[in-house]
């Protein structure tokens, strides 16, 4: 009896222990929480877009109707564009500032909009007239006052679909649609100014080729109705996305980069093989961190409707095989972020109004995703938009993402923790979160072409860094150890980081 007991006891305390075991391996992953914050956005507000300024601060834009859309009226009444500042400390929004009021201002879901600062203290609101041309303003004091609306000047008729990005150098980049009479609709892009009055700082590299002094075609044949991205790298250049079509109607994500001052051809990100003979008003999004690239865009090719995500290592040069994101049915509109350790965020919305968060690990591997708002929620028509309040910061520190979208009658803002820290430790349970130091700068290797110890930097001769410094012999500023530890002409190997705009060399090897 007492040896059966045992034997017992000892089958019992086995099954507990094994059911413990279990239960760690089977622990569920860390998952995101999510905070509704009060919206600062009136009834029936579309479009909304978010933008980060020079000084760090998010600015969130949308256009109010006047009207529910199934009420017309006759002579229209104004609608109001509109913008918000979020404080971050308080982690609310501040009051609801006007930019414009007019008649001529669409309340579109799909053509919104698009605000963009430049370097020297200034805000640009450019948005579709709905008869074909576009308008812009300006302000130079954080919003406090706008300039008159007036036209966009740099394009013809049929302008839609703009995108802009404030470059290293503070030029603003702009890209658009064009849609001619009796021709395909063509894809435009424009430096809103030729040239800048002051020479360039450290952190930019000069690039190949003359100014470009008037707006360059990009490609003649594009997609007539699907929105254009843009991205912009340290080198000064950048990284436009868009849908292109083909004269037998396939209807792929193309990419095209810009380096500076000349275009590079277009090339086709991914060979889907979407043949549709009508607009399936689904643009592409980048996201970047350095010379690394997401990408997220939506197909129905093969009449399988999905989300596919993919990686660029080189500032869009090579894209990996994608990833398929969507489990339930997408309807597309998507947004990315691409995290300092080199993980992914996408967004989506699927068919039946809910919206989507996935997160792609840096190893290229998809966590489960997670419902961000539940079905019948999210307008059908409505483009979320994420952005990055707090990155990555090694350890066990977490992500704060601010997410944007539109319901059937109001405009919603989240704000959403990703446990990063968490998430990279929890994966087999292994001890693999970066350090900060860790994440600091990039990768660098070149030769020592001159030393200039009274200025605190060192020239060196290297290979292109795609994204980061064209290829060429450049200035890095330098502790006095790191000077003192270079021999002209040796190869070295070392980190480069960006500090006050400018580019620092430290952690120096000698290649032996």
């Amino acid at each position: 009896m007492r040896t059966a007991s045992r034997l017992l006891f000892s089958l019992s305390l086995f099954l507990s222990f094994s059911a413990v075991a279990r239960a760690a391996e089977e622990k569920p992953a860390p998952r995101p929480s999510v905070v509704q914050l009060t919206s600062p956005a009136g009834p029936h507000s579309v479009g909304a877009a978010l933008t980060k300024a020079p000084d760090g601060t998010h600015w969130l834009t949308w256009v109010e109707s006047s009207a529910p859309a199934a009420k017309k009226t006759s002579p229209p009444t104004p609608n109001r564009l509109r913008f918000a500042t979020y404080d971050a400390p308080a982690q609310k929004w501040s009051a609801a500032r006007t930019i414009a009021e007019r008649a001529d201002l669409p309340a579109s879901s799909g053509d919104f909009p698009q605000l963009v600062h430049d370097g020297r203290g200034n805000a640009t609101v450019v948005w579709t007239d709905g008869r074909g041309g576009a308008l812009v303003t300006t302000s130079s004091d954080r919003g406090a006052t706008w300039s008159p609306p007036a036209p966009w000047a740099h394009a013809g008729h049929g302008v839609e679909k703009f995108s802009f990005v404030r470059l290293a150098d503070g030029r603003v980049l702009a890209a658009w649609l064009e849609n001619r009479p009796s021709a395909t609709t063509q894809l435009h892009a424009r430096l809103l100014e030729a040239s800048v009055s002051r020479s360039p700082p450290l952190s930019v590299s000069p690039s190949p080729g003359p100014a470009p002094s008037a707006t360059t075609l990009i490609d003649a044949s594009v997609c007539d109705c699907c929105p254009t991205a843009l991205t912009a790298f340290p080198d000064g250049g950048a990284l436009l996305a868009y849908r292109g079509r083909t004269d037998t109607e396939v209807r792929d994500i193309r990419t095209a980069r810009f380096r500076g001052n000349a275009w590079d051809e277009p090339r086709t990100l991914n060979n889907d093989d979407w043949r549709l003979a009508a607009c399936p008003m689904n643009g592409p999004r980048l996201a970047n961190d350095g010379g690394r690239v997401a990408a997220v865009w939506f197909t129905a090719a093969d009449n399988d409707p999905r989300i596919l995500t993919s990686y660029s290592p080189d500032a869009g040069a090579r894209f990996l095989l994608p990833l398929r994101l969507d489990e339930t049915k997408p309807a597309g509109h998507v947004d990315t972020l691409i995290l300092r350790d080199g993980a992914i965020l996408v967004v989506w919305l699927g068919a039946d109004g809910s919206l989507w968060l996935r997160r792609i690990t840096p190893d290229f591997a998809t966590d489960e995703p997670f419902a961000l708002a539940p079905p019948g929620t999210v307008s059908t028509k409505t483009m979320p938009r994420l952005a990055i309040l707090r990155d990555y910061a090694g350890g066990t520190s977490s992500v704060q993402l601010m997410a944007a979208f539109s319901t059937d009658t109001a405009l919603r803002t989240l704000l959403v923790t990703i446990p990063e820290g968490e998430l990279l430790t929890a994966k087999g349970n292994c001890d693999c979160a970066p350090t900060p130091d860790q994440l600091v700068g990039y990768s660098f290797r070149g030769a020592a072409a001159a030393l200039s110890p009274e200025r605190g930097t060192i020239h060196v001769l290297h290979d292109e860094l795609p994204g980061l410094l064209f290829a060429g012999t450049h200035e890095f500023r330098a502790d006095p150890s790191v000077l003192a530890s270079v021999k002209l002409g040796r190869r070295l190997f070392g980190r480069i980081e960006q500090r006050a705009g400018q580019w620092w060399l430290y952690d120096v090897r000698l290649a032996q």
